[in-house]
């Protein structure tokens, strides 16, 4: 088995790790909120599930936690996931990827200008967008329909279902992945065939193709496009300065001449 390659989205094969943090501080004891979410209010959030106050007291709790844990990487996976949870829990059905993160930029104002917040996760932060959050959902729920597929096996190990439900889904993002440019996202996917097929070839014993998530194509492809493209471009901007301006002119004039004696 290949080790697992490292990407932006980490964090979705691990989630279950920060929702199990976020929970906490959902049902955390203390009533108090964090300063300044006093007098919070969005119009976007699900108030039949959390006050304005709540959510954000929930959300500067969490970023107060990874900044303490100190950790790079488990802040930036800590910082995209908090917006998944911001996204699928605390707002309403149907609010869009950009208002979601327009709610999280503000919580996040709040984080550093009361909190002693420091700017500290603004790096990743900025790498948070429409196209990285809706990958993270993909993905995300990839991740979960599997966990839910390898359950299936532990509670029910007399029967063995070859059959995964991921392939499908898995199929339309190899395709979004082919035709898009976020390697990233291509290369998570890979992590992800990876565990889904070892875990139905060496776990289940299931034999033939037909049950193994299909490859997903090595995008370098653009690179072996783009690289012989530019030798070609070089190519011929530098030959015309060599012939002109260096003995290579005279010497493949002088071997041109002799062939046409010849």
């Amino acid at each position: 088995m290949s080790s697992r390659i490292n990407t932006s989205y980490n964090v979705a094969s691990k989630h279950n790790e920060y929702k199990t943090k976020l929970d906490f501080y959902t049902d955390f004891i203390d009533p108090s909120c964090m300063p300044g979410c006093e007098d919070f209010a969005n119009q976007y959030i699900n108030v039949s599930k959390y006050n304005a106050p709540k959510v954000c007291t929930i959300a500067l709790r969490f970023l107060t936690h990874l900044k303490k844990e100190n950790i790079p990487s488990y802040q930036e996976d800590g910082c995209l996931y908090l917006y998944y949870w911001l996204h699928t829990e605390a707002v309403n059905s149907k609010t869009s990827i950009e208002n979601t993160l327009d709610l999280y930029k503000k919580l996040y104002e709040i984080y550093n200008t009361d909190n002693d917040g420091d700017n500290k996760f603004d790096k990743y932060m900025n790498k948070i967008n429409k196209d990285t959050c809706d990958k993270l959902e993909k993905l995300i729920i990839l991740y979960e329909l599997f966990k839910k597929f390898e359950r299936q096996y532990e509670s029910e190990t007399s029967v063995v279902n070859c059959n995964s439900e991921c392939v499908t889904l898995f199929a339309s993002y190899v395709h979004e992945c082919q035709t898009g440019y976020d390697n990233e996202f291509c290369k998570e996917l890979r992590n992800f065939r990876e565990g889904h097929n070892v875990f139905i070839q060496k776990v289940l014993h299931c034999d033939g193709e037909q049950y193994l998530l299909p490859p997903v194509e090595n995008f370098d492809a653009i690179g072996m496009v783009i690289i012989p493209l530019t030798l070609i471009l070089v190519t011929s901007f530098i030959f015309p300065l060599l012939y002109k301006f260096t003995p290579f002119g005279p010497w493949i004039r002088h071997k041109i001449g002799k062939k046409g004696n010849m």
